[in-house]
């Protein structure tokens, strides 16, 4: 468990299985009942990596695919689509993410961290309450005071309250010339592009995932 309702899967590389940074798979447990119900998940492990990990949000209510996957056994089995893009790092630009939106960031981070290459990136941070805080100790690690968390449904004295719009957008970006690259609900998506673009951004630094 990463979260109360998140979950960290690692698993088997197939033999020949190769990725990218960013890239993707759909998965599914191998049974009768799941077969055929694939979804996608972004890979958080790097390429060089012995095994695969996922970083999969649970939706108990659902009573589907990612409540089935919180419950599997080590010696259960899965079927993964081969790796296709999602995400892709450009250069040097501000990071924007809600909730489990975040995971597709994670390998990028770590690659960047590891080649002392992460300094000056940003990363603005949306979720509902301080336990949904997804690698809250890395990423503060990581981005030390380029760190910017922001809850919605609970106010602490610790972290910024509201919703990502173009004040908090204006108040937290060094610039709106770099990169930028944004992961979450499909609504959240349309409107942080939206306010990114009344600040200044080029559309085609813009990344938007699948």
């Amino acid at each position: 468990m990463v979260t109360h309702n998140v979950i960290l899967l690692v698993f088997e590389k197939p033999e020949g299985f190769t990725h990218k940074i960013g890239q993707a798979i759909e998965l599914t447990l191998n049974t009768p009942q799941y077969r055929s119900q694939y979804a996608p998940f972004t890979l958080v492990s790097l390429p060089e990596e012995d095994q695969l990990k996922l970083i999969i949000k649970i939706y108990p209510k659902h009573h589907g695919l990612t409540e089935a996957l919180s419950k599997i056994n080590p010696k259960d089995s899965m079927i993964i689509t081969s790796s296709w893009d999602s995400y892709e790092y450009q250069g040097k630009g501000c990071f924007i993410a809600a909730g489990s939106g975040i995971t597709p960031f994670i390998p990028m981070f770590r690659d960047l961290n590891k080649n002392r290459q992460l300094k000056n990136h940003g990363l603005i941070y949306a979720n509902r309450s301080v336990g949904d805080i997804i690698l809250h100790e890395e990423l503060t690690d990581q981005f030390k005071s380029h760190l910017h968390i922001i809850l919605s449904e609970e106010k602490t004295t610790d972290f910024d309250y509201g919703i990502i719009d173009y004040n908090y957008l204006q108040s937290k970006v060094e610039g709106f010339g770099q990169h930028f690259y944004v992961c979450g609900p499909n609504a959240f998506m349309e409107s942080v592009k939206k306010e990114l673009l009344r600040s200044g951004a080029k559309k085609k630094n813009i990344q938007t995932g699948y």
